[in-house]
């Protein structure tokens, strides 16, 4: 992740790596931190848009 990532998703991130949220939890907690901050769409556009609902993606 680059290194300006907000905090925010960082944490999230972090959770998912650690093992103590699950794939919905990180979508979930993604839009709840979009939906307080609008301005984080437009990084989660650019950075995290494998975190989007896609049955391509292979989830840990």
């Amino acid at each position: 992740m680059p290194k300006n990532t907000p905090a925010v998703f960082d944490e999230i991130l972090a959770d998912y790596r650690h093992g103590t949220i699950d794939a919905e939890s990180v979508r979930s907690r993604i839009a709840v931190a979009i939906e307080a901050d609008p301005s984080l769409q437009k990084f989660k556009d650019e950075h995290l848009a494998w975190t989007d609902h896609d049955d391509a993606v292979n989830w840990l």
